[in-house]
C-alpha cells in the first residue's frame, strides 16, 4: 500500500536545530563555497583549515560526510529556501559556538570567500548575513 502514500521520505541528514557544531559550520562554509556556483579545490582547503582550527579532533571522514550533506541540502533549495535555510544554520552556530569559536570563525569566512581569488556578490551577502546574525565581523578584501 505504500505506493500511493503521501509521506514524504526524511532527508538523510540533520535539519540545523539537531545539527552539531562542525555540522553547522561545514554547512555554512558549503553555502559559501556554492554561493558562485561552483566549489574549486582552493575552497575546499579553506574549509578543511578553518574546521582543522575550530574543531582540533575532528574525523576527516565526518567532515567529508557533513560536506556533502550539505552540498545535498543546499542543491534541493531555492534562493529563498536557501536563505532560511542559512539563518537557520546560523542560529545554530550562535548557540553552539564558544564567543572564542566565534572570533575564529570570522577570518576564516573571509579566507573562504577569498580562496579562489573571486570575491563574488552571493558571498558577501552571506557573509553579510553571517555577521549581522553572529555580532562577529568579516574582512574580505573585495578588489580580488
Amino acid at each position: 500500500m505504500g505506493w500511493f502514500s503521501s509521506k514524504k521520505k526524511e532527508p538523510g541528514f540533520n535539519v540545523p536545530a539537531n545539527m552539531s557544531p562542525i555540522e553547522a559550520v561545514t554547512h555554512l562554509c558549503a553555502a559559501i563555497q556554492l554561493a558562485d556556483g561552483q566549489a574549486d579545490f582552493e575552497e575546499r582547503e579553506s574549509w578543511m583549515g578553518a574546521i582543522t582550527e575550530l574543531f582540533p579532533e575532528f574525523s576527516e571522514e565526518r567532515a567529508d560526510r557533513f560536506l556533502n550533506e550539505a552540498n545535498q541540502a543546499l542543491g534541493q533549495k531555492s534562493g529563498p529556501e536557501k536563505m532560511n535555510y542559512i539563518i537557520d544554520v546560523l542560529n545554530r552556530i550562535k548557540t553552539l559556538l564558544s564567543p572564542e569559536q566565534l572570533q575564529i570563525l570570522g577570518p576564516k569566512i573571509a579566507e573562504l570567500i577569498e580562496a579562489d581569488g573571486i570575491v563574488m556578490t552571493a558571498e558577501m551577502e552571506i557573509a553579510k548575513l553571517v555577521e549581522s546574525q553572529l555580532g562577529i565581523s568579516i574582512s574580505v578584501n573585495e578588489d580580488l
